[in-house]
């Protein structure tokens, strides 16, 4: 009994951190919200904005604020199924992630550690590629998302 009722709790417990990850993932764009209250933050940091990448069935979006980033890989059926965010330094061609929450299967793996990539944009796409801490090798094209 006690066993079920702790993985009752583990599931409620996810649950409802996928509903307060797609809460803000909502809210934020709809409302036009910005951490950014520094245009000239804004101007000399080209990552700051919204990116996207689509990869077969599945697409992420990342937020990149000029302290923070976010990002969340959602399904066709809009359901969340990966996410992780926290804060970011940013030196040179260096960008380096911190990620202090997030779900996913392999969250674990990188919570806490360092993720360094170099970077570079080039008109509306950011060209990140580097080494996660648990081996992983990312090469990833994002497309910066534009305001309609």
């Amino acid at each position: 009994m006690a066993t079920t009722n702790a993985k009752l709790l583990a599931g409620l417990k996810l649950v409802t951190q996928c509903i307060a990850l797609i809460i803000a993932l909502t809210i934020a764009p709809a409302t036009g919200w910005s951490a950014d209250t520094n245009s000239d933050a804004k101007s000399s940091n080209k990552l700051v904005g919204t990116w996207k990448m689509v990869d077969g069935e599945v697409t992420t979006i990342k937020h990149v604020t000029p302290t923070q980033f976010m990002w969340a890989t959602y399904d066709k059926d809009g359901k969340v199924t990966r996410a992780a965010g926290g804060p970011y330094t940013l030196k040179g061609d260096v960008y380096e992630e911190m990620p202090e929450y997030g779900i996913g299967s392999d969250f674990e793996l990188i919570k806490g550690k360092s993720q360094t990539f170099t970077w570079k944009v080039d008109g509306n796409k950011w060209y990140h590629n580097g080494k996660l801490s648990n081996g992983y090798i990312i090469k990833e094209v994002w497309e910066r998302v534009e305001s309609k």
